[in-house]
């Protein structure tokens, strides 16, 4: 199935018999990959219907090739994350 993720099984045509069969494998895909992911994340991802596409925006996303370096306007993740998370319990203290 690594074959459908990586790219290197191809959609067939659109009128190939093979269509059916490829379209139930991408599902089935995109299923396992989203029941692994954290569930406030799938809003933004689960329009994707193509296993490669929906692996490659993840990667996209969280493959962080220098953590200590990853910065929100030119601030450090660490301190963005704590004011983001203070933001939030001040707005979950109003509901």
């Amino acid at each position: 199935k690594w074959g459908f993720v990586d790219g290197t099984i191809q959609q067939p045509k659109e009128r190939s018999s093979k269509m059916k069969d490829w379209w139930t494998v991408q599902s089935m895909l995109v299923s396992w990959i989203l029941n692994t992911i954290e569930p406030t994340l799938h809003s933004t991802i689960s329009y994707m219907e193509n296993a490669k596409e929906l692996w490659n925006d993840i990667a996209e996303r969280f493959l962080v090739v220098n953590g200590p370096e990853c910065k929100q306007n030119r601030t450090p993740m660490v301190n963005y994350y704590g004011k983001l998370k203070t933001l939030w319990d001040e707005l979950a203290d109003y509901q």
